[in-house]
């Protein structure tokens, strides 16, 4: 079961990652950077992607397990790369943490945040910013998508799969 947690995890996270790159695909510097919000942290999607990645990298660190260097975008450019090293350390965490950070423990658990905990903290950050982001693109008229591919359903899915394991054990 153990090395079934840890595979589910990071197809979990595979997954959500993939919705995300293909929610802000096609997104330009100027509309990444185009003002949606008068919020002074977060007033364009590329501060919400940043967010995103600077969610994972907080998280896992104080969990004790750094993921990747402190999330910074400069440019659009930066984007995809700066994710990726986020899912190689995410995913490395995951194959390496003791078998006790596969539980779920929360932040105000002993112990806590466990590894278990943070992948699914900031796989459910992950998909409700990408939400959010994929709703702005219509707001904005952003160019449409380029594929009616689903990648919502198997990203949601994923913890589901996940918990029918868990409750239902064979």
């Amino acid at each position: 079961m153990t090395e079934w947690m840890r595979e589910a995890l990071i197809d979990a996270h595979l997954k959500q990652r993939t919705h995300m790159y293909r929610i802000i695909e096609g997104l330009t510097q100027d509309i990444l950077m185009k003002e949606i919000s008068d919020e002074e942290k977060h007033p364009h999607m590329l501060s919400l992607i940043w967010h995103v990645g600077g969610a994972e990298t907080y998280w896992f660190h104080r969990a004790g397990h750094d993921i990747a260097p402190r999330f910074t975008i400069e440019s659009f450019e930066d984007i995809r790369e700066k994710l990726e090293t986020n899912t190689e350390g995410v995913k490395r965490v995951l194959r390496e943490c003791d078998v006790k950070q596969l539980q779920i423990i929360p932040p105000s658990g002993k112990g806590g945040p466990s590894v278990a905990w943070c992948l699914l903290r900031t796989y459910q950050h992950g998909l409700q910013h990408t939400s959010q982001i994929s709703k702005i693109r219509h707001m904005i008229g952003a160019p449409p998508l380029s594929s009616d591919e689903d990648t919502w359903s198997p990203a949601t899915d994923a913890i589901i799969e996940i918990l029918i394991k868990l409750w239902n054990p064979e």
